[in-house]
């Protein structure tokens, strides 16, 4: 592993905490805390579409958490691809279980097995922000619905 790989890795902490975050403000939460991690510019997509804004993106996650929806996102296997001083790109596996409901829901496995690909930049405040997230579904429950935030 070349020392570049190494210096990576060692605030691979500050990525991971900050992609865990979003992901249980969203399943635990209400959501209203996950604009705090994206830039004001921010481009999220899953898969071809694309939510692009702080603003946009904290609307779709408020919507979304007004219903029913009961989810637990998995995250795994975080890498920090590439950083310099002021921008970095991971990548990790999401694993989705979610349906509409009160608890205990009937579960088959993961709605979903995903690549999840972000790119940090830091900002003037020095704080590490998503400017850009990738969602790449691998694998699908066949039927499988998604309560993604629309696009605006």
């Amino acid at each position: 592993m070349s020392e570049e790989a190494l210096t990576s890795q060692a605030e691979k902490k500050t990525f991971e905490d900050i992609i865990i975050a979003i992901w249980y403000d969203i399943d635990v939460g209400d959501s209203a805390h996950v604009q705090y991690f994206y830039t004001e510019d921010a481009v999220l997509s899953f898969g071809g579409r694309e939510v692009i804004g702080r603003p946009a993106i904290h609307a779709g996650y408020l919507e979304r958490g007004s219903g029913d929806r009961l989810s637990r996102h998995i995250v795994s296997n975080v890498h920090v691809v590439r950083q310099d001083e002021n921008s970095a790109d991971v990548i990790n596996t999401l694993r989705l279980y979610a349906g509409n409901g009160e608890p205990v829901l009937p579960v088959e496995g993961p709605l979903s097995v995903s690549d999840c690909f972000d790119h940090f930049v830091r900002e003037a405040d020095g704080q590490w922000r998503i400017q850009r997230r990738l969602l790449q579904n691998l694998f699908v429950k066949p039927g499988a619905t998604f309560t993604e935030p629309k696009s605006k």
